[in-house]
């Protein structure tokens, strides 16, 4: 037996470390992960990990479906572009000699008119379709929390009535 030294002079005896005792083992450490899934229940723990996936979709999404990435150009490029079509315009019109020559410099503008259109028109169809999947993203995320919520509370009732209660979900 060993014994500890108090100012007072008392010197109770510590009772020897059982054999089947856990041994402390200071060198390793328990990760954050193990560690909030050791203490945590099994809806904060899907909780955790729906959150995480929905995270990296949200960030996969608004990479991977932007603008820039259809080649939709931008809207400083439009505007010099509009002001390249009207130049070439005001130019084609100047060397006309009739209605005929008129229409087909006319015919000429609206074709380039009509590219800087389509251009803006795939911009906006690439900005609402990321829109539309991230608001779906939003909402999977509202209900599935909704139904971990209606989980945990049907759980935590079963619990208080004294009935069976299921470990899984």
């Amino acid at each position: 037996m060993s014994s500890y030294d108090t100012s007072t002079g008392y010197n109770p005896a510590v009772p020897p470390v059982p054999e089947s005792a856990p041994q402390a083992n200071p060198g390793k450490k328990q990760g954050r992960f193990k560690t909030f899934a050791a203490t945590a229940g099994p809806v904060q723990l899907t909780r955790v990990i729906l959150g995480a996936i929905l995270g990296l979709l949200f960030i996969w999404t608004w990479i991977g479906t932007g603008p820039a990435v259809v080649d939709a150009g931008s809207p400083s490029e439009w505007k010099s572009d509009l002001a390249a079509a009207s130049v070439k315009n005001e130019v084609d019109n100047g060397e006309t000699k009739g209605a005929p020559q008129q229409s087909v410099v006319n015919g000429w503008y609206a074709n380039d008119i009509a590219a800087i259109t389509a251009s803006q028109n795939t911009y906006i169809a690439a900005s609402s379709a990321r829109n539309g999947t991230l608001l779906m993203l939003l909402g999977l995320g509202v209900a599935s929390e909704l139904i971990l919520r209606g989980l945990d509370r049907a759980r935590l009732s079963a619990a208080k009535a004294g009935a069976p209660q299921r470990t899984h979900l």
